[in-house]
């Protein structure tokens, strides 16, 4: 145990962080997960853009601002269609719908149905597909929100830092 110990005492004093870090083009790794921070830049190719993504533990989904959502059916299947505004982002954009859920905010005991739609997105090296479910967040500071199920076992999270990830080049 006290060689255990003292393993980790030496290995914490490699980096201010507490372990050693991969950095490549790709983004910054610890061993094989992905070093994040609280927020970081999330690239999402519908907009062609990068948007801030504040990274939430506490939230088991993702989620991104959306005003003015409408269901449609195209080839069978239902879509919805959204605007997505933020900042300088002003664009309308469609998805194929997922499914709803009943989501019940921390401080309301009502529940809130929420379309959900899947988007691909890239965080550094990572590119997934990610689950949103779709709420108005214009008037929160970031746009979009991202769950654990989006960061699964690919993840580590130092609350202390922001934008350790690069964000991808237009």
């Amino acid at each position: 145990m006290k060689r255990i110990c003292l393993l980790v005492l030496m290995m914490s004093m490699l980096t201010p962080t507490g372990f050693a870090q991969a950095k490549s083009e790709d983004g910054v790794k610890i061993a094989d997960q992905w070093l994040l921070g609280r927020v970081e830049w999330l690239w999402l190719p519908a907009l062609g853009d990068n948007v801030k993504a504040r990274i939430d533990s506490g939230a088991k989904t993702s989620s991104m601002s959306a005003t003015e959502i409408e269901e449609f059916e195209r080839d069978g299947r239902r879509h919805v269609r959204f605007s997505f505004s933020h900042q300088h982002h002003q664009v309308r954009l469609e998805a194929p719908l997922s499914r709803y859920v009943r989501i019940r905010q921390a401080n309301s005991k009502q529940l809130d149905r929420r379309p959900v739609v899947l988007l691909p997105v890239q965080l550094g090296g990572m590119i997934k597909e990610v689950e949103f479910t779709l709420k108005d967040r214009t008037r929160m500071l970031y746009p979009v929100l991202l769950g654990r199920e989006f960061m699964g076992r690919d993840v580590l999270i130092d609350p202390s830092r922001r934008f350790i990830q690069p964000a991808r080049e237009k």
